[in-house]
């Protein structure tokens, strides 16, 4: 088996269980300080793109063992944290713990119907949409779950670099403009698994043109790369950008007008 290669197309449950056999694994790397780039650029890009959001409910969609949520729930006033991968969540309500003001949801986003807590504020997916396998639902209900005027910040690999980061770019299986699903052992720059987990790769317009056609306005894209002192703790130093940062701002349904709370009144 090779190291990275093209596989069949997954479903979510499927997914999930790649995660749960990480899910230990996943915590000690981001906990250890090991994950420089969860630490150094995916975070501060993540908080970046955060700033002056309403944080009344803030979705955490993938929010996997909950290292990410418990930051957030020291500035948002609610989280929800959504996570499909069942020991994912267990780590994240043991880590989350003390937090008294986060609610779990153990599910795929496109599993929710609705919040108990209404229309969220906010929503933010963590290195989560590359791992969506239907973008097109996870659209549809996220635009179902926020309020009009809401913020939705992502941040995630970037598909227009990563392929070439990690060498992919020139097999005889990849094509930039087509979605593909990708199965590899989970590394990091510092260390890595055995365990193999899947990523899907899909050109930049796909991300873009699939929320514009759910009424998602794009507001703020950011390309992060580490400065001179975070480049020397990597055993790699950085050509481009590995991974992008993106907001959306939810429109107002047709036909309705805007509560001064900012909910849509049909």
């Amino acid at each position: 088996m090779k190291a990275i290669e093209q596989c069949a197309v997954k479903d979510v449950a499927t997914l999930a269980r790649e995660w749960d056999r990480l899910a230990e694994e996943r915590h000690r790397q981001i906990s250890s300080g090991d994950d420089l780039s969860f630490h150094h650029v995916i975070v501060p890009t993540t908080n970046r793109l955060l700033q002056d959001v309403d944080g009344s409910v803030v979705l955490d969609i993938g929010s996997g063992t909950g290292d990410f949520t418990l930051q957030l729930a020291k500035t948002a006033t609610n989280v929800v944290a959504i996570e499909p991968s069942s020991k994912s969540m267990a780590l994240a309500r043991r880590i989350c713990g003390a937090a008294g003001n986060v609610q779990f949801v153990e599910a795929a986003l496109e599993d929710v119907s609705n919040l108990t807590c209404g229309p969220a504020t906010a929503a933010v997916a963590v290195m989560t949409l590359m791992t969506v396998p239907d973008l097109r639902e996870f659209a549809k209900v996220l635009a179902r779950l926020l309020r009009p005027e809401a913020r939705f910040v992502a941040v995630m690999t970037h598909p227009c670099f990563w392929p070439k980061y990690w060498g992919y770019d020139t097999e005889s299986w990849f094509r930039y403009e087509s979605e593909v699903f990708i199965e590899a052992p989970f590394v990091i720059s510092r260390c890595g698994t055995d365990v193999r987990t899947t990523h899907i790769h899909r050109p930049l317009h796909r991300y873009l043109g699939t929320f514009a056609d759910e009424g998602f306005a794009l507001d703020a894209v950011v390309e992060p790369m580490p400065g001179p002192e975070v480049q020397g703790l990597y055993p790699r130093r950085w050509a481009f950008p590995r991974f992008l940062g993106l907001r959306w701002k939810t429109q107002p349904r047709a036909g309705a007008t805007i509560h001064p709370r900012g909910e849509a009144v049909p």
